[in-house]
């Protein structure tokens, strides 16, 4: 009863009646409850990006991360029904700068990893004699396989994208990595209206399991190489409408990246993924008319 009611009161906020939003928002910043657990509290980082004039139309994207969530790396960005690039929202620092902080490599070469290491009990750098972790200068090597319907996307509307050209082009968009839940509220550059699809492409280094194990494609250099992207990106999307304000879009899973980045469609196969379908729980966005307060 108690989840038919909550589902109730979702729906109707989705349609846009004001009282039951509101209270499902409050609701949902006080507790959650999850399925076999007890009530947890849920906790949010709140980021305002907003301009200060609010002429143009603001989105607010409450993210709640999923049970993988740790160290990833996420983008989300605005395109038109056709697919046609509009503006970044938000892109997490490092992929912005292209400044990975370490390169890993493995000091057997025969070595196969079919989990992440890093996640196993007990585990410490100290121990971790099979690996080799370096310092990795920006200037190395773009790294497409991270996001790569975001960076295909993005060297598609720009022609081509240099490594130390993507800062640029998401200049007043990127921002550390928040690595729990948070709520992001952005500027849309322009006035907009209509429907227009939002997405966001998610993905965590290292997340090896038995189909992703490390000796997957033993002829792609850089899904063998020093990638180490595992399990490859996974995208969310929904369609906003700039016309209805107010409401609440979900944003629901469509498909994966390619595993070393060699092109930016979104793959739907997905078999074969296992915790990073648990990246992210879920993914709110509500849409703010211009001149409205944030």
């Amino acid at each position: 009863m108690a989840f038919l009611s909550v589902a109730i009161l979702a729906a109707l906020s989705w349609l846009g009646i004001q009282p039951v939003k509101q209270f499902y928002q409050w609701g949902m910043t006080l507790r959650a409850t999850d399925l076999g657990f007890e009530n947890q509290e849920l906790r949010y980082l709140l980021v305002d990006n907003t301009a200060e004039d609010l002429t143009t139309p603001q989105l607010s994207i409450e993210f709640k991360a999923g049970a993988a969530f740790q160290w990833p790396q996420y983008a989300i960005w605005l395109e038109t029904l056709e697919g046609q690039f509009v503006q970044p929202i938000y892109v997490t620092q490092k992929l912005a700068e292209n400044n990975f902080a370490n390169r890993v490599s493995t000091r057997d070469k025969n070595a196969v990893f079919t989990d992440n290491p890093f996640e196993r009990p007990g585990f410490t750098m100290e121990q971790a004699f099979d690996l080799v972790v370096e310092p990795e200068t920006r200037n190395d090597r773009f790294r497409t396989e991270s996001l790569p319907v975001f960076l295909h996307k993005l060297a598609s509307n720009n022609q081509s994208v240099e490594a130390n050209q993507i800062s640029k082009l998401v200049d007043g968009y990127s921002g550390a990595t928040m690595m729990n839940n948070f709520i992001y509220r952005a500027s849309v550059e322009h006035k907009l209206s209509g429907i227009y699809r939002l997405r966001l492409e998610v993905n965590q280094s290292f997340d090896f399991n038995q189909y992703y194990a490390s000796d997957r494609f033993p002829e792609d250099a850089i899904y063998s190489g020093s990638g180490y992207s595992a399990q490859p990106s996974v995208i969310y999307e929904t369609e906003i409408n700039f016309d209805k304000p107010n409401a609440l879009f979900v944003m629901k899973l469509i498909g994966r990246g390619h595993h070393s980045g060699q092109d930016g469609e979104v793959h739907a196969d997905l078999s074969g993924m296992t915790s990073a379908l648990q990246l992210v729980d879920r993914v709110l966005v509500e849409v703010k008319a211009a001149n409205s307060a944030s």
